[in-house]
């Protein structure tokens, strides 16, 4: 599934320093006074406008008490919906727990928002209590786009991936079950889209996963035809629990919100020998609230209760997960890299800063080839078509083609930021690429091409006709850089902390020790031009560029380091 200092200048020396004090104390409590003053002010307009908006909405119509059989769930109206989410594990150990969960059910063609809960993008003086926000949804990199856009793209998506395809057209009524966003944070680790024809015929459910990772993959489960109990089954292939490796298959039971009124839903993990590993429960515990017809009282009481508790639903699966790794000692299993069909992690900004020096790399190094290539870079934002692509900011698409054959094009994408993790271990571009494309474990790969082996002969050949170009004078001496020193220092921290083992080995560092970690560090005679990106860094930047090169690399090795005692990120 996530940081004023005053000061006040001496007075001139004389008998006026006392007076000199006591006047800008005055002046200083005088504006404290008026600022607290102003923001109380503020505050408390802010909340009567919300209780005068509130009591004018609960005056033109009152709230529909649900009777104990039924939650009063309305897929036509946006509501909040009290649930319960409970985990029953069954293999290899046996556990369970359950929490509260505030739940949100929008119509997302025609959302409806106000000061208690808001939809879609809002400015943020407009934003209720409880938000549901576009961004967190689906596709990345769709600044401004609704939920509704952000489903349509999805199913545009679908359309041209299979024969028969998705027409965003052919759903003229998605329903949304989701969590919603308080004070600005959000923990959604499933949300579900219930897609609907126009007679009101549920056809399809989207699953949508998240982990703790920051990675998110959309299942698209089908209904059985003429039936109102939902169920299918789709094959895992997105890493969610450290308990669970990235094989089995997923379960999917619903009943559907159009024909019952009250949530019922039912994931089932069952192993790739068919063995059921856990069951998760998603459930209506309470009538489904109508944000715009609630009194004060329940207004003010929604926030107070239900607020922390969306708050702390993170903490709480931490301490089960510590649970199930100390006591009932179940075995931790290393985040793989994130396959094709799921949304990698959004880069931190040290990893977009690398990609934006590595792509300047890449031309470079494409221009010191003998044969002439078009080079096109692109951050992976969208697709040829305009449709949104599994990327997100700071991962980038390229595409390589020799002038004179123009049909014969390479296309390298970067699909997981821990690519440029693996940029400072690497002596080559070349065994970069290998390391990326070529591993006989696919859930090491951190980039995709559509011919790797033919990409990775190109580089080689590019490669074999620098180092021509170079002589024999090829190392650290080769060139001058008065910084000599500091690049020195830079290596030895850099290999102070080296990277943590990958796939298959065991996840926690201390329990793969006997295997060895990564650890990269060129000899003392060649410390610099031996890693690739160093070299380049070096002779074609300025010295602040360098130095804000060597700290970012830096605390990204270190950062790998730290995080990798729980597992890696």
């Amino acid at each position: 599934m996530i940081d004023g200092v005053g000061a006040l200048s001496s007075p001139s020396p004389g008998h006026r320093t006392m007076d000199h004090i006591g006047i800008a104390e005055t002046l200083f409590s005088q504006t404290s006074i008026l600022a607290w003053g102003t923001s109380a002010f503020v505050i408390l307009s802010i909340y009567l406008l919300q209780a005068r908006h509130v009591l004018r909405s609960s005056s033109r119509a009152a709230p529909k008490v649900a009777s104990a059989s039924s939650h009063g769930i309305q897929p036509r109206t946006t509501q909040l919906l009290p649930c319960s989410i409970s985990h029953c594990r069954l293999f290899p150990k046996q556990h369970r727990f359950k929490y509260p969960y505030l739940s949100v059910g929008v119509p997302v063609r025609s959302p409806s928002s106000n000061w208690l809960l808001s939809v879609d993008n809002q400015p943020w003086w407009e934003r209720g209590w409880f938000h549901v926000s576009p961004k967190d949804h689906l596709h990345r990199g769709r600044d401004g786009a609704t939920l509704s856009e952000n489903i349509d793209a999805y199913l545009k998506l679908q359309l041209t991936s299979s024969e028969k395809g998705l027409e965003p057209s052919d759903y003229p009524f998605i329903y949304l079950l989701t969590s919603p966003r308080f004070l600005n944070y959000a923990f959604k680790p499933a949300s579900f889209w219930f897609l609907y024809t126009e007679d009101r015929t549920l056809t399809h459910i989207v699953a949508e996963v998240n982990n703790t990772f920051g990675e998110r993959r959309m299942y698209l489960f089908k209904a059985p035809p003429n039936g109102s109990a939902f169920k299918n089954t789709m094959r895992k292939d997105f890493h969610v629990s450290p308990f669970s490796s990235r094989k089995g298959s997923y379960v999917l039971s619903s009943s559907d919100p159009m024909i019952k009124d009250r949530i019922s839903l039912t994931v089932t993990l069952q192993s790739s020998k068919e063995h059921t590993k856990l069951i998760a429960n998603w459930w209506s515990i309470g009538p489904a609230i109508d944000p715009a017809t609630v009194s004060l009282l329940d207004y003010m009481w929604l926030i107070m209760s239900w607020g922390p508790t969306i708050l702390t639903t993170f903490p709480k699966i931490v301490f089960e997960a510590v649970v199930l790794a100390q006591v009932h000692r179940l075995q931790v299993w290393y985040r793989p890299e994130p396959r094709e069909t799921a949304i990698p992690r959004q880069p931190n900004a040290n990893e977009a800063y690398l990609a934006s020096v590595f792509a300047q790399y890449l031309e470079f190094f494409w221009a010191q080839s003998e044969e002439k290539y078009s080079v096109s870079i692109v951050p992976r934002h969208e697709n040829n078509k305009g449709l949104p692509g599994h990327g997100t900011y700071g991962l980038l698409h390229m595409c390589i083609a020799k002038v004179e054959y123009k049909c014969q094009t390479l296309n390298l994408t970067v699909h997981s930021p821990q690519f440029y993790r693996q940029i400072n271990t690497c002596h080559k571009l070349s065994e970069l690429l290998e390391m990326a494309l070529l591993d006989p474990h696919v859930e090491n790969c951190t980039a995709w091409s559509d011919d790797a082996v033919a990409l990775v002969s190109s580089v080689k050949d590019v490669e074999r006709a620098m180092e021509k170009a170079k002589g024999a004078d090829s190392g650290i001496d080769s060139w001058f850089n008065p910084y000599k020193a500091i690049w020195i220092l830079y290596r030895q921290l850099l290999c102070a902390r080296p990277l943590p083992g990958v796939y298959p080995y065991p996840a926690i560092p201390a329990a793969r020790s006997d295997i060895g970690l990564r650890k990269v560090c060129p000899g003392s005679d060649k410390l610099v031009s031996e890693l690739f990106l160093d070299s380049f860094i070096a002779q074609e930047f300025g010295i602040g560029s360098q130095l804000r090169y060597m700290a970012v690399a830096l605390r990204l090795r270190w950062r790998t380091w730290l995080v990798g005692i729980i597992g890696g990120e």
